[in-house]
């Protein structure tokens, strides 16, 4: 099922709804949106790149992570939770497969990233300064770069999702989206914080 315009962006708004009144009230105290939640707004957020549901085969997502420490828990978290996730539902209606790959350098990550032919990439906690080295267009693949929180959105990532309040965002860096030929629908720009 495609799902289009302004149908899309209430869909997205009903999805962020249903997991918040799941959610325990102290689950976004902690300053960070929950990985259930995070995952669900990546995988959706996905489809609303005009391209991405057009292209054939699956839709790998590859989460990057430490080999300790907070990069390597958020990354097995969130692992975890795409995985669930992707049993249960597609992405932009594409079967979708996890990745997990260790990050040692962004050359060795880079050469993963391009074997895989990953489309979403998430980078784990603490990784954000090893964006900018990660290609986001690869020959025919653009990548859609997705940072752990909407701090990290400004150094090279494309998307994030943060806290406004105790309610959870969306944060979309254009500048980087354009550069890796990313076209979100007007749907997904109205619900986001754009950074340029």
């Amino acid at each position: 099922m495609r799902i289009r315009g302004t149908n899309r962006a209430c869909y997205l708004r009903a999805l962020v709804a249903a997991c918040l009144l799941a959610l325990p009230t102290t689950a976004l105290a902690g300053g960070s949106v929950p990985p259930p939640l995070r995952a669900a707004i990546i995988v959706r957020s996905a489809g609303y790149e005009r391209g991405f549901a057009d292209r054939a085969g699956e839709a790998v997502i590859a989460v990057i992570h430490q080999k300790s420490g907070a990069g390597a828990e958020d990354g097995a978290a969130m692992a975890n939770v795409f995985a669930k996730l992707l049993k249960e539902t597609k992405v932009a209606g594409r079967k979708g497969r996890i990745v997990q790959i260790t990050h040692e350098s962004a050359s060795s990550t880079a050469e993963q990233l391009k074997a895989e032919r990953a489309e979403v990439v998430y980078f784990a906690a603490g990784l954000e300064g090893s964006m900018a080295s990660i290609p986001a267009r690869e020959g025919a693949i653009s990548r859609i770069l997705v940072c752990a929180n909407g701090v990290g959105t400004a150094p090279g990532c494309t998307l994030g999702i943060e806290l406004d309040g105790a309610r959870p965002r969306i944060v979309l860096n254009m500048k980087e989206a354009n550069a890796a030929g990313l076209r979100f629908d007007p749907g997904l720009l109205r619900l986001a914080r754009i950074v340029r």
